[in-house]
């Protein structure tokens, strides 16, 4: 009997969005794990057009978002309008199932799975960024990556690929992973256990800086050159 991908302790190993940071940069993972943010309030928001129907209004969105979150900011009602006008005439991806937690046992990650339809065994990714002019964003392809990852250990289905929804955009786009994005969260997962058993990590080669908010942190913690340490 094949076991339910949704594991009833799915709250251990390596949370998706962790594995997202480190691909970023790994110093954002190391800097991160010190440190505890806000929820998303424009994901919330996304999350919710994506998955109304077509007939709510903006006044019975924005209440449920605010059941959600009741720290939302009022600002966000903006975007919210974006969001809306986008949609307008945008398919809704069908689903059966929301916000499912999905876990590899063999790779210890988990993540959300926001949409899911048990009759067709669509997988479904919601963001809350603009689409790209082709494709998908980088981090969208190691996300979809490991989320298959994840529903095809130990799901009934092994989905080839999955849709994303960019809902600021109202486009939707459909990702097949390849051999590279599987070796791309297989490499930052050893990365992760590097830094995990206390390594800091090396800087990257392209480093996301600007406007990362560990800058000064992280210019802080550059080991100095053996020279420097010896001029008087």
């Amino acid at each position: 009997m094949t076991e339910s991908p949704y594991d009833k302790n799915p709250y251990s190993g390596i949370a998706i969005s962790s594995l997202i940071r480190a691909f970023r940069c790994p110093r954002q993972y190391y800097f991160y794990k010190k440190n505890e943010f806000a929820s998303n309030g424009k994901y919330i928001i996304c999350r919710e057009v994506s998955s109304s129907g077509q007939d709510e209004t903006f006044d019975q969105i924005w209440k449920t978002v605010n059941l959600l979150d009741p720290t939302i900011p009022s600002k966000l009602q903006d975007f919210l309008h974006v969001c809306l006008d986008a949609n307008k005439n945008a398919p809704r991806r069908p689903w059966t199932e929301l916000d499912r937690t999905v876990r590899s046992k063999q790779l210890s990650i988990y993540g959300q799975l926001d949409k899911f339809d048990e009759r067709t065994g669509e997988c479904t990714l919601t963001r809350c960024t603009k689409a790209p002019k082709t494709g998908c964003w980088p981090d969208d392809r190691v996300r979809a990556t490991a989320l298959l990852l994840c529903v095809s250990e130990t799901a009934d289905i092994r989905p080839k690929g999955i849709y994303i929804e960019y809902i600021p955009s109202g486009i939707i786009r459909y990702y097949t992973p390849t051999p590279k994005d599987r070796r791309i969260v297989i490499h930052t997962l050893r990365q992760i256990h590097a830094i995990d058993k206390g390594n800091f990590p090396p800087r990257p080669l392209n480093p996301p800086c600007k406007g990362c908010r560990f800058e000064d942190t992280c210019t802080s913690y550059e080991p100095r050159k053996l020279s420097g340490l010896f001029k008087k």
